[in-house]
């Protein structure tokens, strides 16, 4: 799987996610064709029958409404104008929305939107607890922005990034600066740096009043950071050349989540930023962005027996939402309900009818990013035989037709063309066909659409709100922290990935289960360790999982990942892990309707059970040995060299075989070294192969090790597999403590080592293999013959750097159809006995 390469935003990259929705379109768990519910049952039925049941259904008396996640602004004309035909409504939510982003924009300016952020162009960036690398806006677009932003460039500039929140997600780990603060009081910290910018609020418009209160001083007790470093920082962020702030993301939405942003987007107001590095005028149109309360809404509807029909789509409500929402029990009262998933999740359990909707790779579509972007999607593929599924569009169009509401097109691509007819006239086309075929072989269009907007102030607030820290509700002195995972996000729809499932979190680096993160001293206090489960409890819930501790936590907060706790999302993911979003309450932010996601405290109480972690983790300390080094700055411009730690000579395992060390400085210009090559080599003069990795732009997000996976068919070995040490990724991320301290503000040094073959060029593994199943290739790999492999494991014992992967079990699995077509025909699939490697 590989991105669009003529996309301004994604460059042909893509994350984690993206490169295992392969396994969401060959999934063995996907309906074969359309199902309907009878005695309790789901039946197969045909196509015709199924449209023809639902056409009869919305005949009746009732409303009908359809309920959907994300889709496409021509998908959404065909959802609009069909529910408009029958007297329904859409009704849209965002698991993950950024509702008081937009929410705050609006009242900041009235741009009703989602600004669009340029991390790149920021020499001085600032996150009050976004995780822009993981799963905030567009993780794509702002790993590449920061890539950029935090190399040195062509001046020997580096950018500074400080990141200020109760928790260092894998975005946090990247920062340089942590400024560890308590519990919602982000706010608090952006209203003071805004107060030392703008000289007490004189450039602040209406919010002078506001800021003028907010000195450091006033803050420092509140936040847990002194008024000096609050100061400092202040000053550091205005004098930038360029500099950026942004918001608390989705794991820091509490009950005053609409301040918290506005307070960040005043920051950015009277530093300057806006216009230079955050744009209101060209705002990012397919951010998340509706809230939960529609669906209260919906559920008042339901509750007068005044809904007939519940279409739904693209969204797995029953999981996303909290149990103490009751909308499961609400769905269960709906007389007729309908869904769209391709295949099973905890909504589709009580679904009637289910007429299963195509994988992107097998649809039409398409999307606008930025008012001046527009992307177009066509099917990359034949639908996969072995399930009979139908484009929603399709379905709807059918449907309205035999209801006798003809939508003016016979199939969602016939809808599509029209409309991109209307965008062809308005961008003055002539020739459409020709537009039309350039669009489909780019994939995007830009407009090049100018805004005339300019914000030159902000506006007067037109809600009351307050910009104070939030109330923290129920018992306990650990404030729960419930964030969106960094591997399926919210995990609705993407959870029954092998891939993902066996991702080591980018984190913690556990695989499969959930985990409850808890500082190192509190869990010391509390007689834990490392796998011993314990019991949270909140007002609305409890679970039970297992401890993981996390010195990159506040010592008073609890952290959650979401994605667990499936019990009908297929065969894989169905009992791993636990659900957090059920010990929330469901409650809607006051002002913008957005799903609360930081508001309640929880009781910790220790069990006498424990379950080893299921991680990959070695030692989160390199021992004062150089494993991961550091280069200072002023060393790369010619300065003085700073050395760091006292490990004594570098030296490499390379004369003799590989077992003498040599001496050496580590310059490009001492390699080869003396022995380095050992065995047949061809002409010196020719290519070799090589690959060299950036350790200083990489972020540790993982995608690397799923998209190995899926290019050279590394098999999933499963949870007991990889608690015993047995797991098979040929690319293992390394993560090491340097500095990390979350008692109090300060330097932060997390350091990420993505380990895979190094190809020696005096192999270790090599002289030991008695059948010479590997060996050195002329051109400079050390390469792997499966078929002369009879299992020996002379070779992995004689790694260096344990990069090697034995089958001990028949791991591939060779049974399910559809996960044949998964698998790269080029390369070869491994059998039990046979050691594999990066080759």
């Amino acid at each position: 799987m590989e991105g669009n390469p003529d996309h301004p935003i994604s460059g042909g990259h893509l994350c984690s996610r993206g490169h295992s929705s392969i396994q969401g379109l060959y999934n063995p768990d996907r309906f074969s064709g359309p199902m309907v519910r009878r005695e309790g049952e789901l039946k197969p039925i045909s196509w015709d029958e199924a449209e023809q049941m639902l056409a009869d259904q919305l005949s009746l008396e009732g409303s009908h409404f359809l309920f959907t996640g994300f889709g496409g602004p021509s998908l959404m004309g065909v959802f609009e104008e069909f529910t408009k035909n029958i007297g329904g409504e859409v009704i849209r939510f965002d698991t993950l929305a950024e509702a008081p982003l937009r929410e705050a924009s609006r009242i900041a300016f009235g741009a009703d939107v989602v600004p669009w952020y340029d991390i790149e162009k920021a020499r001085f960036l600032i996150s009050f607890g976004a995780d822009f690398l993981e799963s905030w806006l567009s993780p794509v677009r702002d790993a590449r922005g920061f890539a950029r932003m935090s190399s040195v460039d062509n001046q020997g500039v580096k950018g500074r990034f400080v990141f200020v929140g109760s928790r260092l997600s894998l975005t946090g780990q990247n920062a340089d600066d942590w400024l560890p603060i308590r519990p919602g009081s982000e706010t608090l910290v952006a209203l003071a740096m805004a107060n030392v910018i703008s000289d007490s609020g004189t450039n602040a418009g209406p919010y002078r009043d506001i800021i003028k209160a907010h000195t450091p001083e006033n803050v420092a007790e509140a936040t847990g950071i002194s008024a000096d470093i609050i100061r400092e920082l202040a000053l550091r962020f205005s004098e930038a050349e360029t500099s950026l702030a942004l918001g608390p993301g989705v794991a820091g939405q509490h009950r005053n989540a609409t301040a918290a942003n506005l307070a960040v987007t005043i920051l950015n107001f009277v530093t300057g930023n806006v216009g230079k590095t955050v744009y209101y005028d060209k705002p990012q149109l397919n951010a998340p962005v509706f809230g939960y309360q529609e669906v209260e809404r919906l559920m008042q509807l339901i509750s007068e027996d005044s809904l007939g029909t519940l279409m739904i789509h693209n969204s797995n409500p029953v999981y996303s939402l909290p149990a103490s929402s009751g909308f499961k029990e609400a769905l269960e009262r709906v007389p007729f309900k309908v869904s769209f998933a391709s295949a099973p999740d905890e909504t589709t359990a009580l679904a009637d009818l289910i007429l299963p909707d195509r994988h992107f790779l097998e649809s039409w579509g398409d999307s606008v990013v930025r008012p001046d972007l527009l992307a177009l999607q066509q099917p990359a593929m034949q639908p996969v035989p072995y399930f009979d599924s139908k484009q929603t569009g399709d379905v709807l169009l059918s449907v309205s037709k035999r209801m006798g509401h003809d939508l003016g097109s016979a199939t969602f691509y016939d809808r599509l063309r029209t409309l991109w007819q209307a965008t062809a006239n308005s961008l003055g086309v002539t020739d459409y066909d020709a537009f039309w075929n350039e669009s489909l072989k780019s994939g995007v269009v830009n407009t090049g659409s100018e805004s005339s907007q300019v914000i030159s102030r902000l506006r007067k607030p037109d809600r009351a709100m307050t910009f104070d820290p939030p109330v923290f509700g129920g018992a306990g002195d650990l404030s729960l922290m419930v964030y969106p995972s960094s591997r399926f996000g919210d995990g609705a729809l993407n959870s029954n990935r092998p891939w993902l499932l066996e991702l080591p979190d980018p984190v913690s680096k556990i695989t499969w289960h959930s985990w409850v993160e808890i500082h190192p001293n509190r869990a010391k206090a509390m007689g834990l360790e490392n796998g011993d489960l314990v019991i949270i409890s909140t007002d609305h819930g409890s679970l039970e999982a297992p401890v993981w501790t996390y010195p990159g936590i506040r010592e008073d907060v609890v952290a959650i990942p979401m994605g667990g706790g499936h019990d009908n999302a297929g065969r894989f993911s169905n009992g791993n892990g636990v659900n957090p979003l059920d010990l929330l309450p469901a409650e809607a932010e006051v002002l913008s309707g957005g799903l609360v996601h930081f508001n309640t405290k929880v009781t910790v109480t220790p069990t006498d059970q424990r379950k080893p972690l299921s991680s990959i983790a070695g030692s989160d300390s390199q021992s004062n040995r150089p494993i991961t080094p550091a280069v200072a700055l002023n060393t790369l411009l010619g300065g003085v060299v700073e050395e760091e730690g006292h490990h004594g000579d570098l030296k490499e395992l390379q004369g003799v075989g590989g077992f003498v060390p040599v001496e050496t400085e580590g310059r490009p210009e001492d390699f080869p070294l003396e022995g380095s090559q050992h065995g047949e080599y061809g002409d010196p003069e020719e290519p070799r192969w090589a690959m060299t990795i950036d350790l200083d732009k990489c972020t540790g997000c993982s995608a690397c090790v799923t998209a190995c996976q899926s290019e050279n068919n590394v098999p999933w070995v499963g949870e007991d597999q990889v608690t015993m040490g047995r797991d098979m990724g040929w690319v293992r991320l390394e993560r090491y403590y340097e500095t990390v301290d979350a008692s109090h503000a300060g330097p932060l040094d997390v350091r990420f080592l993505p380990m895979i073959c190094q190809h020696c060029g005096n192999a270790p593994c090599e002289p030991v293999c008695p059948v010479f199943a590997t060996y050195h290739t002329p051109d400079g790999i050390n390469t792997q013959v499966y078929n002369r492999c009879v299992g020996t494991r002379y070779c992995a014992n004689n790694c260096p750097y344990k990069v090697r992967r034995f089958n001990w079990l028949q791991y591939a699995d060779r049974d399910s159809e559809s996960l044949k077509l998964q698998r790269n025909p080029d390369v070869t699939v491994r059998s039990r006995g046979v050691m594999e490697k990066c080759t």
